[in-house]
């Protein structure tokens, strides 16, 4: 990557007149869709006629998935695996087209001006056959005016993505017409250029994508050491007393929230968490909540409910049920909602050693085994008072403990990394698509 990095010109470049795409280097032009691209034809099946088994053999692009799914600028029929298919009782319309390696597809709707206009370029589709679906533009290089591998950078350039914003409408959805998005015009460097500038990011995907891969390695060894260590399959010199099976209120205290209702928020006081608020990561994302409850109420009602630093939270309801965050000092104040429940550990269970058993799988085993038929997953302290947990001395504990944290000290490590080449990658991206760093030709 270094070389990649050095093979670029920081000195000031010529630009044309200033415009509402910014300012556009000497060489580059900025010429309208239509004149790039062609439009072929897209279809509008929905979710209920997709699925993800091996019977049917036509992929589907959904603007949904767009959105949500491909978090690459390139969708690789190689690598992704979470392409939909169409059921195989779909009838197809005679003027359907099918994607060739180097399209272009566009979401034309989105529900936040974020998500106006993102873009992914299919590659390495080989045999397969994909169709371009439900709220969609597909593109397709009309005169040789762009090269492979960077045509979806053209809509990762800020300038461009803001312009695009200009001509959605909508109130709850985004929506960008096909007459507005053919005349709308795009920055395009030199085709030299263009392919150094592919070449470049590139080669900042492959290194995401290895770090990306050292993580799920990493998780996957953690879960196995935690399936050794939390059975007692695993054990520790000096310590070969047989563990004892006792009730999970007996190693820790717990609490659900209070079921509070929509009529009781409000956009100040103390903040709410709720189960969309518990991340993977194992930190709470209340950056975009807006659910708070007065401090009137809270100290009328619900100061019991007030959650402390280092309080274990876990979703009990939905599909992110078992997902386990920890509260922060920088969250409070905070109280939770119903469908949170947040656990501390009592004086004979060591505090990380509780955290990684309600993180395991035999934990969400257990609760599965206890919530089966229910319309959707859904527990509570009553389920949580039948459980019962295999459990050493508090010593072992703390042993297994050091371990285990030791493991996700490592992963923290390379979360970190992974977020720098990203930041990395998205800083030099915006410099290269706008001409303020110049590749050398």
């Amino acid at each position: 990557m270094e070389e990649q990095i050095n093979n670029t010109e920081t000195t000031p470049t010529k630009i044309q007149d200033k415009n509402k795409l910014g300012l556009i280097p000497d060489g580059w032009t900025t010429p309208i869709i239509s004149e790039v691209f062609q439009f072929i034809n897209t279809t509008s099946f929905s979710r209920n006629q997709l699925n993800y088994d091996a019977d049917t053999d036509l992929y589907y692009i959904h603007y949904g998935d767009i959105h949500s799914t491909y978090k690459k600028p390139l969708l690789d029929f190689e690598i992704e695996t979470n392409v939909p298919k169409l059921n195989s009782d779909v009838v197809l319309p005679n003027s359907v087209q099918y994607l060739k390696d180097g399209d272009v597809i566009i979401a034309d709707a989105s529900e936040d001006y974020e998500g106006v206009g993102e873009a992914i370029e299919i590659k390495n589709l080989n045999d397969k056959v994909a169709i371009s679906g439900l709220h969609t533009f597909a593109l397709r290089d009309l005169n040789s005016k762009t090269v492979a591998g960077f045509r979806t950078y053209i809509f990762k350039n800020l300038n461009v993505k803001k312009a695009l914003k200009t001509i959605a409408t909508g109130s709850k959805v985004y929506g960008i017409s096909k007459g507005n998005i053919q005349k709308f015009k795009i920055v395009l460097p030199t085709l030299l250029e263009q392919q150094k500038i592919a070449n470049i990011l590139s080669t900042w995907d492959k290194a995401i994508s290895a770090q990306e891969k050292l993580i799920i390695e990493k998780q996957e060894l953690k879960q196995e050491l935690m399936r050794q260590l939390l059975n007692g399959k695993k054990r520790f010199p000096g310590y070969t007393k047989d563990w004892g099976i006792v009730p999970l209120n007996q190693i820790t205290w717990f609490q659900e929230g209070p079921g509070l209702r929509k009529w009781q928020f409000t956009t100040e006081g103390i903040k709410v968490i709720n189960i969309t608020n518990l991340k993977h990561s194992g930190n709470l994302n209340l950056s975009l909540t807006n659910r708070h409850i007065s401090l009137e109420e809270f100290n009328n009602k619900y100061q019991h409910f007030e959650c402390d630093a280092e309080d274990i939270v876990m979703a009990s309801s939905g599909n992110s049920y078992c997902k386990v965050s920890i509260v922060k000092q920088k969250d409070l104040p905070l109280i939770m909602n119903t469908s949170v429940i947040r656990f501390k550990p009592l004086k004979n269970c060591d505090y990380n050693f509780l955290l990684n058993l309600l993180k395991s799988e035999k934990f969400k085993r257990e609760i599965d085994r206890m919530i089966t038929g229910g319309a959707q997953p859904n527990f509570g302290p009553y389920h949580l008072n039948r459980i019962k947990v295999k459990i050493p001395c508090i010593e072992e504990q703390a042993i297994i403990s050091s371990v285990l944290k030791s493991s996700d000290d490592d992963i923290s490590k390379s979360i970190t990394k992974l977020e720098s080449l990203k930041s990395q990658k998205q800083g030099l991206m915006q410099q290269l698509l706008t001409g303020e760093k110049r590749v050398k030709i």
